[in-house]
């Protein structure tokens, strides 16, 4: 989605920090990670794929938005191993987020 993302892991980060290859490599390129504070408010646990969320998602019961989405480790509908190894999260606002 079109969310800003984040992982507690650094491992995981990682996968997302060569822009050459646009995966995980071993490649000798300059890498960055930027380490942040999020605050994720009232976050939406993901058990399935959102791939195509531009928004924080409606709360069941109408009394208006979540403010992040966060996934587990563990199985996921949609994910192309049916498995997250590492936690993630996504945010909508970039002030959600230290630096922003």
């Amino acid at each position: 989605g079109a969310g800003v993302y984040f992982a507690c892991a650094a491992c995981k980060s990682h996968q997302y920090t060569c822009h050459q290859h646009k995966k995980c490599c071993e490649c000798n390129h300059t890498r960055t990670l930027i380490i942040a504070r999020v605050a994720l408010g009232d976050a939406y646990i993901a058990t399935e794929t959102r791939k195509n969320e531009r928004r924080p998602l409606l709360r069941s019961d109408f009394s208006g938005m979540f403010d992040s989405i966060m996934v587990k480790p563990g199985t996921i509908k949609g994910h192309h191993n049916q498995q997250k190894i590492h936690q993630e999260f996504a945010i909508f606002d970039r002030k959600q987020a230290y630096p922003a």
